[in-house]
């Protein structure tokens, strides 16, 4: 039992360090809320903290969520696009949906579960196969210290259908299927709407903030200006 507590203590000691730091981490979130000159951009920040989650306490390294936090306010206003390939490499995010434990002989289907559900298309819009295959080409996508990598020993280079296309695709190729699809403007444009405007969304009025959305080459401030300047 001695030796037991000995053993423990170092954990504890780095659980502790952890919680203070990740304290530190969002009370300096607070303060550029409060302080800031750009407040639409820390909406947004919060609004893509929300929309791809991920969590401190099983990141359990501070700097790489910080980091994920500079991402989100980088690309606030900028390119959903842009933001998601960097999210799918962002490795807060690979620790967070096991991408660091994804390999060709055991794929991990976490991430790819959620980027169709919760990042894109939204629930009914795929199917487990699809979920399956997404997760294959996403295998081998790790980090170093806070850089992206591809091991290409552990990357599945099969043939993958996804979303009705086949080929040898790896994760790039797959985020750029996800977004050639109208429902993942619609989906995401709604979500927006929803944040600023109001819960209720007709069926006719998501195709249209789909279209919007896709029209800007999901380019966010133009869709936020259509939106704020509307009647709505």
């Amino acid at each position: 039992t001695e030796k037991a507590n000995v053993e423990a203590k170092p954990v504890q000691v780095a659980q502790k360090l952890v919680q203070e730091q990740g304290r530190e981490l969002r009370s300096w979130w607070v303060e550029e809320m409060l302080s800031t000159d750009q407040p639409l951009v820390e909406r947004m920040t919060m609004f893509w903290h929300n929309h791809f989650t991920s969590s401190i306490q099983k990141v359990r390294f501070v700097p790489s969520m910080y980091w994920q936090n500079v991402l989100f306010r980088r690309e606030a206003l900028g390119n959903f696009a842009t933001l998601l390939h960097a999210v799918a490499r962002d490795p807060a995010m690979l620790v967070y949906l096991d991408g660091v434990r994804s390999v060709a002989r055991q794929p991990n289907e976490n991430f790819g579960r959620e980027l169709l559900e919760l990042f894109t298309l939204g629930e009914g819009h795929y199917s487990e196969a699809d979920i399956k295959s997404a997760a294959r080409a996403f295998t081998g996508w790790n980090y170093k210290g806070l850089e992206f990598v591809v091991n290409p020993a552990q990357h599945d280079a099969g043939s993958k259908t996804v979303l009705g296309k086949t080929g040898h695709f790896d994760g790039v190729q797959v985020i750029d299927i996800i977004l050639s699809k109208p429902v993942t403007a619609e989906f995401v444009a709604t979500k927006i709407y929803k944040y600023f405007v109001r819960e209720e969304v007709s069926p006719e009025l998501r195709v249209q903030l789909g279209k919007l959305l896709r029209d800007s080459r999901y380019e966010i401030a133009p869709f936020l200006e259509a939106v704020f300047s509307s009647k709505d």
